[in-house]
C-alpha cells in the first residue's frame, strides 16, 4: 500500500497548483455558508469560490489515470472538491477509497516516511506533527504546517470511515498567509461532519 500513499500526497502537491489556473463558480460575498458532497459536510466562508464540477472532474480524472498508470489499485479518488480565495488560499477535498481498511497509525506512519523522502529530494523545506485525533466523533489524522517552499504552506485534516478518507489540504501561497487563515481553518475543522452512519465511529 505505500506506493498508494506517497502518490496520493505526490498528485496533492501538483494538484495544489494546477487549481490556481482553472474556472470556478462565483458565491456571496459574506458570512459563511454550508458544504456538503461526497459524504462530508462543513462551513465555509461564503467569498470564497468553489471550483466548478467540469474542472474537478477532470482533475479526478488525472488522479485515477495516473495511479492506474504506476500499477496501483490500492487507491482511487472517487469525489473531489476545490475551495478557492484566489491568489492567497484553497481547500482540496479528495475523498479517497482503499481497498484495505487503513488504520490512523499506519496513515500516519506512511505520510512520514514519504515526507522525509521529500524533504531529503528538496520538494519539502520542514514539515511538523503528525497526530490522530477525532473530529465531531469520527476517527481523524491532522498533519501541521508542511512548508512546501515556492509551492506555499499547508496542513491537512484526514477523516477516517473504514475504507473511505476524506484528505482535506488547506494551502496558503507564504507562511504568513497560512497563518493569516488559520482561524478560518479551525471553524472549517469544527464544523466537519459524514452525512452517513460510519460504523468506524468513536
Amino acid at each position: 500500500m505505500r506506493k498508494s500513499i506517497s502518490a496520493i500526497f505526490y498528485f496533492a502537491t501538483v494538484i495544489g497548483m494546477l487549481v490556481l489556473w482553472l474556472p470556478a463558480t462565483s458565491m456571496a460575498k459574506n458570512g459563511w455558508q454550508s458544504f456538503q458532497n461526497h459524504g462530508l459536510a462543513l462551513s465555509y466562508p461564503s467569498e470564497w469560490k468553489r471550483m466548478s464540477p467540469k474542472s474537478t472532474d477532470k482533475i479526478q480524472g488525472m488522479l485515477n489515470q495516473q495511479l492506474q498508470g504506476i500499477g496501483n489499485t490500492q487507491l482511487s479518488v472517487i469525489g473531489l472538491d476545490v475551495l478557492l480565495n484566489l491568489p492567497n488560499f484553497r481547500v482540496m477535498i479528495a475523498k479517497e477509497r482503499f481497498e484495505i481498511v487503513p488504520s490512523p497509525e499506519y496513515l500516519i506512519e506512511e505520510r512520514g516516511k514519504f515526507l522525509a523522502e521529500a524533504q531529503m529530494q528538496g520538494g519539502v523545506n520542514s514539515y511538523g506533527e503528525m497526530k490522530a485525533l477525532t473530529i465531531n466523533g469520527h476517527s481523524a489524522i491532522e498533519s501541521h504546517d508542511v512548508d512546501k517552499g515556492a509551492r506555499g504552506y499547508s496542513s491537512s485534516i484526514r477523516l477516517l470511515c473504514e475504507k473511505d478518507t476524506w484528505h482535506i489540504t488547506f494551502t496558503g501561497s507564504t507562511k504568513a498567509t497560512y497563518q493569516a487563515y488559520r482561524p478560518q481553518i479551525e471553524r472549517m475543522m469544527q464544523s466537519m461532519s459524514l452525512v452517513d452512519q460510519c460504523n468506524a465511529r468513536l
